[in-house]
């Protein structure tokens, strides 16, 4: 597997954090095979346990709004900085020590494959959900206006309508994108951009704040800092093998980094990052 993107490696990376979501048909009965889940990634390396914990579930029903508890199993790699999570319906990988995608997609196909095969999800189930999100932090210097950073549909208005120190900037934008394969015809995606900004010491999105590995990036509260949040995924019925879901999360990706580079940022802000 190849990318058909550029690869432009940052020595002052504002990545913080990458995760990819696989999510699948349910398995209602996932806790009878966590423990050959466990000891297969103990061997790929994630030796560290986290307790089951359960996280709310909102399900909408004809009987109206019901809050469920969904089953969670965290596997931590030594210096925890990489984690696969599993629930009943998908395994997800997230890190915060991030060189390149090609690392990442291999971590990311043993993790899969394991999950699908010891429930025999490769056999008897599909894949409903690829998701790969991408969250960087913007830090302009004391001298600098992250509107540098940005380009210019992402700026918000003028401070000048605001008391000073006192506006943020939230922008989301959502479209469909074509998803492509080598030798496959596309498939349809769905790319989330957001812009947000706060000055609560918060270096991730509020939905993953409790949710990632460690961190060694810490903010002072007070400093206003510019989140960049793409989450690009596809939808559907897809067959679980995981060669396809690997080319299916490359093709995420790629188009993730061109609309890092071409839309999101500016040129200015690469070289800074340089």
């Amino acid at each position: 597997m190849k990318r058909e993107c550029r690869y432009l490696p940052l020595s002052k990376q504002p990545l913080v954090l990458v995760l990819c979501q696989v999510k699948f048909s349910p398995v209602r009965q996932m806790a009878e095979y966590i423990s050959k889940i466990q000891d297969e990634f103990r061997r790929q390396g994630f030796p560290i346990e986290r307790t089951i914990t359960a996280t709310p579930g909102i399900v909408i029903s004809a009987v109206g709004m019901q809050v469920n508890a969904m089953e969670r199993w965290e596997f931590r790699n030594r210096d925890e900085t990489t984690s696969i999570v599993v629930t009943h319906e998908s395994v997800v990988l997230l890190t915060t020590r991030y060189d390149r995608f090609e690392n990442f997609a291999a971590t990311l196909k043993r993790a899969v494959d394991t999950g699908l095969k010891i429930t025999e999800q490769s056999e008897f189930g599909v894949i409903e959900r690829i998701g790969l999100r991408y969250v960087d932090v913007v830090e302009p210097a004391a001298n600098e206006d992250f509107r540098t950073y940005l380009r210019p549909g992402f700026h918000g208005p003028s401070d000048a309508l605001f008391r000073p120190a006192t506006s943020h900037v939230f922008v989301r934008v959502v479209g469909r994108t074509e998803v492509k394969r080598a030798g496959q015809p596309f498939t349809e995606g769905t790319l989330a951009v957001r812009v947000l900004q706060n000055n609560l010491g918060m270096d991730l999105p509020p939905d993953l704040v409790d949710q990632t590995p460690r961190r060694s990036r810490t903010i002072e509260p007070g400093t206003l800092v510019t989140l960049i949040d793409m989450d690009h995924f596809i939808e559907g019925s897809f067959d679980p093998r995981t060669d396809e879901i690997i080319a299916l999360a490359y093709g995420l990706h790629d188009q993730v980094i061109e609309a890092f580079h071409e839309h999101i940022v500016t040129p200015e802000a690469i070289e800074v990052w340089r």
